[in-house]
């Protein structure tokens, strides 16, 4: 498996992984009604448009024919929180979970933001999603939580913090590849 940045040709591919992470990981978690109507082109059309902007890192995890399983994408904070970084979004398809590839793919983009000097992270994860163990093992912190609305369905979406991202490069989860 290699983590790569990704580029303005991989947009179909990241919405294709989007659409099917969210259909696989989030089944009775989000109403079906709205992860059957998830769309491959409307995502590939918002991930063209944030690639081309270049404002944040995106990072894709692919397996040994070029296949894309997986990505992580982030930068500067969204919000108020006094942190200076943020995980917009990260997903794998439900084949290379539970692998350490999530982890890999989180220390290399701890690494990334290290790089152009952000030291603190936040990362905002449904409170029903069992993924979100694998943060706090790496020191992820709750520190809110807030109500969303995603289709019809009210949810719990929380937020986990590090006040210094270098913890996850240091934790000894570390996994096999």
């Amino acid at each position: 498996m290699n983590i790569r940045w990704a580029n303005l040709t991989d947009a179909a591919e990241i919405a294709k992984v989007h659409v099917e992470s969210w259909q696989q990981s989030y089944k009775g978690i989000v109403e079906d009604d709205y992860l059957s109507q998830m769309s491959v082109k409307e995502r590939e059309q918002r991930w063209k448009e944030w690639l081309m902007q270049k404002s944040h890192i995106v990072l894709i995890l692919e397996d040994q024919q070029k296949q894309l399983c997986g990505f992580i994408s982030g930068g500067s904070i969204r919000s108020h929180h006094p942190f200076d970084s943020e995980i917009y979004a990260f997903y794998l398809l439900k084949a290379v979970q539970q692998k350490g590839h999530g982890t890999r793919m989180l220390k290399r983009f701890a690494e990334e933001l290290l790089s152009i000097g952000k030291k603190s992270m936040i990362v905002w994860v449904l409170k029903d999603n069992p993924s979100k163990q694998a943060y706090i093992s790496l020191g992820g912190k709750k520190i809110e939580e807030e109500k969303i609305t995603v289709g019809k369905q009210q949810l719990i979406e929380e937020c986990l913090a590090w006040n210094d991202i270098t913890f996850i490069l240091t934790t000894s989860k570390n996994y096999t590849t």
